[in-house]
């Protein structure tokens, strides 16, 4: 009875989450309003556990080292540990960000005024370029490049600039659509920053609530599997994204400075592209890189070369000496794994796609490989011998696997006998499984059985 009612009450669970499905598939654009609706609203908490999440690393250090010693011997000045390091957090912080918007964001304007006011000048710079290699491939009489027409390459360039007009009128009706957004991002950052404060202040309490929400509504067995997918997603995820922000400031603040030393143009506004998109792996440097080498393209193309150099000292530096002291081995992913998440979460989820693309799947990387693991080590020295291409013996394979299942069928055999009170006493059970003798023990049950059908026979008889 027990089981038909498990069974019920899957089946209605089974069917209403199929009704719940086509009622969703059917009025998707609906359902996607009020989705986006909900996560607009939410979006300042999301904010808020972003920066209390990124902070915490700080706050943890000053609260457990820093100040670890504070109290012992006054008492009353344990109290003050807690409030100290979340207000040295947050003004260190705030520091730090007033101290580039002072210094990068003017230049950052004037930069950008500088190039939408110069790009219809550097028409004339691209045209002389163009020009002179057309003499040297005219003059080098190399085949291939014969037919290569330099005119209309000046008449690409010719019609990108003369519509410089449109494209600058593009980039300000952006600009203009841009700022309308700008009230609702400034409050939602804003409530953001207020709203971790209070994620710091009580966040150990936040968990215990949580940890009871699972305990309450998760089922005992699953809830190791809940802790250890948590405790992986905090070290492959979490770690990882601030440490890839930590890496990506620094790659800006080292391009500017090199930038500056050598007097390159713009040095302060490709300094932020380049640090911005090194949050982005494997693709980040192409994104932040091209942009600025045509900039530099436009100036002069010398400018280019050099910043192309340039460029990929700091990245071999940032990928050889800077991230593998920041980030460490946090995703235990090869390139190709690496490249396959930047692709496959870029083109589901667009920008935090690229960015959280990486660590979300070495969650799952490490999950199935663990799995997996466990799963060969479950079918014992063969499979091994397997997987090390060293005995390719198919036929001991297959009568490896036969074994196993025998002896699954058998276990699951002797589950259905004691459950159906069909087999022999507990005692006689362990007996057999002593001696090892439970063929031979049936057979003298079944001829004490024959003797005693017989000598009934003889009695009626």
């Amino acid at each position: 009875m027990k089981r038909n009612r498990i069974r019920i009450r899957y089946l209605f669970l089974a069917i209403a989450f199929a009704v719940l499905l086509i009622f969703f598939f059917i009025n998707i654009s609906w359902v996607w309003g009020i989705i986006t609706m909900i996560f607009g609203i939410l979006t300042p908490f999301f904010i808020g556990f972003l920066i209390a999440y990124i902070l915490n690393f700080p706050y943890k250090f000053l609260y457990t080292k820093a100040f670890a010693k504070m109290g012992e011997k006054h008492k009353l000045l344990k109290n003050f540990r807690k409030p100290l390091a979340l207000i040295i957090t947050y003004v260190g912080t705030i520091a730090i960000f007033a101290a580039l918007i002072i210094v990068l964001i003017p230049q950052i304007i004037s930069n950008l005024s500088k190039l939408v006011n110069d790009i219809p000048s550097y028409y004339n710079t691209i045209q002389g370029t163009f020009e002179n290699w057309g003499e040297m491939i005219s003059e080098a009489n190399i085949p291939f490049l014969q037919s290569v027409s330099v005119d209309d390459l000046l008449k690409g360039v010719t019609d990108f600039f003369t519509g410089s007009q449109d494209l600058t009128k593009s980039v300000l009706n952006w600009l203009q659509g841009f700022l309308s957004n700008a009230a609702t991002f400034i409050y939602n950052s804003l409530m953001g920053v207020i709203i971790s404060v209070y994620f710091l202040i009580y966040k150990d309490q936040l968990c215990v609530q949580l940890k009871k929400l699972a305990v309450a509504f998760i089922p005992i067995k699953y809830l190791p599997k809940v802790y250890e997918v948590v405790d992986i997603t905090d070290t492959k995820c979490g770690r990882f994204l601030v440490g890839d922000i930590l890496d990506a400031g620094l790659i800006g603040v080292l391009f500017f400075i090199v930038l500056s030393i050598f007097n390159f143009p713009y040095a302060s506004l490709i300094a932020v592209l380049c640090g911005l998109a090194n949050v982005i792996p494997f693709f980040g440097p192409f994104i932040g890189g091209i942009p600025s080498a045509f900039i530099l393209f436009m100036i002069n193309p010398w400018l280019a070369l050099w910043f192309i150099l340039i460029a990929f000292v700091i990245q071999q530096v940032d990928g050889n000496i800077l991230k593998p002291k920041i980030i460490g081995n946090q995703v235990g992913l090869s390139s190709f794994w690496v490249l396959f998440s930047v692709i496959v979460g870029g083109a589901l989820f667009g920008v935090p796609g690229f960015i959280l693309g990486t660590p979300i799947y070495a969650v799952i990387y490490f999950l199935i490989a663990k799995k997996a693991r466990i799963r060969i080590e479950e079918k014992g020295n063969i499979a091994k011998e397997a997987l090390e291409f060293r005995v390719l013996n198919y036929a001991e394979i297959a009568e490896e696997q036969k074994r196993i299942r025998a002896e699954k069928e058998l276990e699951q055999k002797k589950k259905l006998h004691k459950l159906l009170h069909f087999g022999i006493d507990s005692d006689d059970e362990d007996d057999e499984e002593e001696n090892g003798d439970t063929k031979n023990d049936n057979n003298d049950n079944k001829g004490k059985s024959e003797e005693k059908f017989a000598d009934q026979v003889n009695k009626n008889k």
